[in-house]
């Protein structure tokens, strides 16, 4: 099949064959994708609750009792548009990997760098949307921060969950710096907090790779580990792995029925630094499956003349700037993470 890639249409149709990087917070707590046919979407969460079912007298009638609430937000996701230029320079000459010989035309290293640069762009839309669910669960909210066309106007914006409340930061002797701090049983009560508020059992935990280390190397949970074989493998099993680039899997609580993840997922930040979803010393466990993207609409002017609205994860936009001989691409995505429980996480601030 021939795609036409100036044709908004047909690179939608393409990008849904593509593959996204690997995102450890957005595929593990938030894999649920949903599309909006409006700018704006509706953020539903709740808390759960444990109401006994009230008694009556014999021959009394029922108890109204009333159902759990929930809190809904309308809100406008904020926009991602990371565009790229093509320029005569860029395809006149060889290609990155080209054969020195190549008898390739500059139209098709247009094709072949459209293709390069839909990858490139969709990258960082995904790692934007990854940081977005890091700092949701690493704090209750993230902020904002861009600028309008103009390249002047700043932005300014907060997404944030108040109900949240479970979160702890530890001091003097029970950091996890401390090889005798008792972290077996700071998992304890994070799962059972979790399962109290949540109504689910959490499932998974995830921290940076020095804060698995100092769990390795606490002096609580070697001691666990040293029990005989047999006993210790019905509790705990700590057993490295590489499953995929950034991700290690420390091990498996049975007793939490907890699996154990060091994730050195990183990113550059507007200055350049390069930065860790997760820092070290933060530790988060939760319940995996339960959460959402939203995508808001996009509306945006085509090169016929006409505005058009699309609803997608990703929406290309491609336009020329004849009197400069450039061809720009853009990928605009609006997405705003969301909880289905607010009480689905717990994040520990462990040293």
């Amino acid at each position: 099949m021939t795609i036409n890639i100036n044709n908004t249409y047909d690179l939608l149709q393409a990008l849904t064959q593509s593959f996204p990087p690997q995102t450890l917070f957005r595929d593990t707590f938030f894999p649920d994708i949903k599309t909006f046919v409006t700018k704006a979407v509706l953020m539903d969460y709740r808390k759960g609750n444990r109401k006994m079912a009230p008694f009556v007298s014999k021959g009394g009638s029922g108890v109204n009792v009333d159902r759990t609430g929930y809190s809904t937000k309308e809100y406008e996701p904020p926009m991602m548009a990371p565009e790229r230029p093509t320029t005569n320079d860029d395809v006149e000459g060889r290609a990155f990997g080209e054969n020195v010989f190549s008898t390739m035309t500059p139209e098709q290293r247009a094709q072949q760098l459209r293709a390069q640069d839909l990858a490139d762009l969709i990258d960082m839309n995904t790692r934007r949307i990854e940081w977005m669910c890091a700092q949701l669960m690493l704090y209750g909210q993230f902020d904002v921060n861009g600028y309008a066309d103009d390249g002047k106007t700043s932005i300014i914006d907060t997404v944030t969950y108040s109900d949240w409340t479970q979160k702890l930061t530890l001091s003097g002797t029970d950091m996890w710096t401390d090889t005798s701090a008792d972290i077996y049983g700071v998992m304890q009560e994070m799962s059972q907090a979790i399962s109290r508020n949540s109504g689910r059992v959490p499932d998974i935990a995830i921290g940076s790779y020095a804060i698995c280390n100092k769990i390795i190397k606490n002096a609580s949970i070697l001691e666990y580990l040293m029990i005989p074989n047999a006993q210790n493998m019905s509790l705990m099993s700590i057993q490295p792995r590489i499953v995929s680039p950034g991700v290690v899997r420390i091990g498996y609580i049975q007793s939490l029925n907890l699996e154990i993840y060091a994730y050195d997922g990183i990113y550059e930040d507007a200055d350049g630094e390069t930065q860790q979803y997760i820092p070290d010393g933060y530790f988060i466990m939760g319940v995996s499956g339960r959460g959402s993207q939203l995508f808001g609409a996009v509306t945006q002017l085509e090169q016929d003349g006409v505005r058009r609205t699309y609803q997608g994860a990703n929406v290309p936009k491609v336009w020329n700037e004849t009197g400069k001989d450039v061809q720009m691409i853009r990928i605009a995505s609006k997405c705003v993470p969301k909880p289905e429980f607010i009480d689905d996480w717990y994040t520990l601030k462990a040293y």
